[in-house]
């Protein structure tokens, strides 16, 4: 793990504060370079860029303290040390989410098209935001089987006591590999698209699959559905994925019918 990446004297750059930087230029890029293809105004992606980075770190931030708020309870300062970590995606999804709808349709834009860029940005982001994740060594698995060939051991000062020395499973890195292919996969797919929207519930459909068996090698405290064995993170994935199944074959079913009309 390398939590400071970098340190000059008392100047350091942390990791986790690196990738989140990165994936924002990442995600920006992508966002502006696809608005141009698609002939639109790429000045609303920067607008978009900047919303997304300013409430996914609210939202994200805010469903942590929520979801640990024993911790903050305890040492409310805690709250303002984004460089440790502590964002819960779902959180800053959901924040961002609105933030952009609520924009898209102010400014009058394609609604579709725009969840539909902003999809693979998403994906984009998350892709080097939990590689921040691991050098920052949040987010650790649970115990890795001796077999296995993938497994790494977290110092101390970021595992319990009784997880000293056992070798994890490194759930970041699998989610940053999982999310990259999910983002590839929408923007090979992007030209071949039915119709406009279905990049983004394809991504609203993939993400909390992936996330909800990730969840079950994850062994970091982030909260539990009371009377349910499920995760915060499964459970609002679960919430998220039905409705989302649901518009994308209402999309698919729709596109059906206009093509027999025509």
């Amino acid at each position: 793990m390398h939590p400071i990446i970098l340190q000059l004297g008392s100047f350091k750059i942390y990791s986790y504060s690196l990738m989140v930087l990165i994936a924002f230029c990442a995600g920006t890029l992508y966002a502006w370079l696809e608005a141009k293809r698609l002939k639109e105004n790429p000045e609303h992606a920067l607008d978009l860029a900047v919303l997304v980075f300013i409430f996914s770190f609210i939202g994200g931030r805010l469903a942590h303290c929520i979801v640990n708020w024993r911790i903050y309870l305890a040492d409310p300062l805690r709250i303002f040390k984004i460089w440790e970590g502590g964002l819960v995606y779902y959180g800053g999804y959901l924040a961002s989410a609105l933030v952009c709808y609520i924009y898209i349709k102010r400014s009058h834009l394609n609604l579709g098209r725009w969840a539909d860029i902003l999809a693979p940005t998403a994906m984009t982001t998350l892709f080097f935001g939990r590689i921040g994740c691991f050098l920052n060594g949040c987010c650790y698995g649970s115990p890795a089987p001796d077999w296995f060939p993938f497994k790494v051991k977290y110092p101390l000062s970021v595992i319990p006591l009784h997880l000293a020395g056992v070798a994890l499973h490194p759930t970041p890195i699998y989610e940053s590999l999982l999310t990259g292919l999910i983002a590839l996969g929408l923007i090979l797919y992007r030209k071949r698209k039915k119709y406009e929207g279905e990049l983004f519930w394809l991504m609203m459909v993939l993400y909390p699959v992936v996330r909800f068996f990730l969840e079950y090698l994850r062994a970091d405290p982030r909260g539990v559905v009371p009377g349910l064995n499920l995760s915060t993170s499964q459970f609002l994935g679960i919430l998220i994925f039905i409705p989302s199944l649901v518009c994308l074959i209402i999309g698919y079913r729709r596109k059906v019918r206009q093509d027999a009309l025509q």
